[in-house]
C-alpha cells in the first residue's frame, strides 16, 4: 500500500514538474521580444529594392518593433504599410520564435515579391516602369531592366493597355526582345518602332493586332532582309492590315 502511495506521489510530482516547465516556457514565449527583422525577396523577382531598404521601411513605419513584445506587433498593419509601395507585391509578414533550451529569440519575417516591369515609360521629365497590370514602378539607380522603352506624349488609357500587352509579348519572345528597342507613341496613338539593328523606322500603327503585325514583320526580317540587308530601307510599314510596305532609301 505504501509503495502504491509513493508511486502515485511520484507521478504527481512528475506531472507538476512537467506542468511547471510547460507554463514557464509558455510565459517566456509570450514575453519574447523582437530582436531582428528578416527580409526574404523572391529570387525570381527584380531587385529594385534590397533587403536592407525593405527592413528600413518597416523600421520607419512608426510601429514599435525592435525590442518590443513580438506578439504585440500588428503584422496586418505592417503588411498594409508595405503594400503601399508599388515596387512590392505579395507582401507576407509573420512572427517567428527561435528556441534554444529556455532561451527564446523573436524575429519578424517578411516575404515579398517585387513587381516585374514589362515596359519603361520615358515622357519628358517622367521616367518609370509599368508592370503588365499598369502599375507604376519607380526607377532605381541600383537596378535597370532591359526592356522595351516607350516615349511620346499620348496617355490614352486604351492605347496604354494595348501597348502593355504588346510589350509583354515582346519581352517573352526571344526574337522580338532582341529586335525592338523602343517605341514612340505619336499624338494620334500610332507607334513608330525603333529597332535594335539597322538605320530605319517601323510604322506600326496602333498597338491593336500587334501579333498579326509582328508576324508579318518577322516574315520581312527572315526573307526580305536576308536578300537585301538591313540598310536598304528608310521605313517599313505594317500599319495596314495584311500589308507590309517597305520604302527604300
Amino acid at each position: 500500500m505504501i509503495k502504491k502511495i509513493f508511486i502515485i506521489l511520484g507521478w504527481l510530482c512528475l506531472a507538476g514538474v512537467i506542468g511547471f516547465t510547460v507554463f514557464f516556457a509558455w510565459t517566456q514565449r509570450e514575453a519574447v521580444r523582437c530582436q531582428e527583422i528578416v527580409v526574404n525577396i523572391n529570387p525570381n523577382s527584380p531587385r529594385f529594392l534590397d533587403e536592407v531598404e525593405i527592413a528600413g521601411m518597416i523600421e520607419k513605419s512608426g510601429e514599435p518593433i525592435i525590442g518590443h513584445r513580438l506578439l504585440a506587433i500588428d503584422i496586418n498593419k505592417l503588411e498594409a504599410r508595405l503594400s503601399t509601395f508599388t515596387t512590392l507585391d505579395n507582401v507576407e509578414i509573420f512572427r517567428k520564435v527561435d528556441a534554444k533550451g529556455f532561451s527564446f529569440r523573436g524575429k519578424l519575417v517578411i516575404n515579398v515579391d517585387q513587381r516585374t516591369p514589362v515596359i519603361r515609360i520615358k515622357n519628358g521629365a517622367e521616367d518609370y516602369y509599368m508592370d503588365k497590370d499598369g502599375v507604376k514602378i519607380p526607377v532605381s539607380p541600383k537596378y535597370v531592366e532591359r526592356i522595351m522603352i516607350s516615349a511620346g506624349t499620348s496617355t490614352d488609357e486604351t492605347i496604354t493597355k494595348s501597348l502593355l500587352k504588346m510589350a509583354d509579348f515582346v519581352n517573352k519572345d526571344q526574337f522580338w526582345r532582341a529586335q525592338i528597342e523602343q517605341v514612340f507613341v505619336q499624338e494620334n496613338g500610332e507607334l513608330l518602332v525603333v529597332p535594335q539593328v539597322g538605320d530605319y523606322l517601323i510604322e506600326f500603327g496602333t498597338p491593336e493586332d500587334y501579333t498579326l503585325k509582328l508576324r508579318n514583320l518577322k516574315a520581312v526580317y527572315q526573307q526580305g532582309f536576308k536578300n537585301l540587308g538591313w540598310n536598304k530601307y528608310k521605313t517599313i510599314s505594317v500599319k495596314y492590315r495584311n500589308q507590309v510596305v517597305c520604302t527604300k532609301k
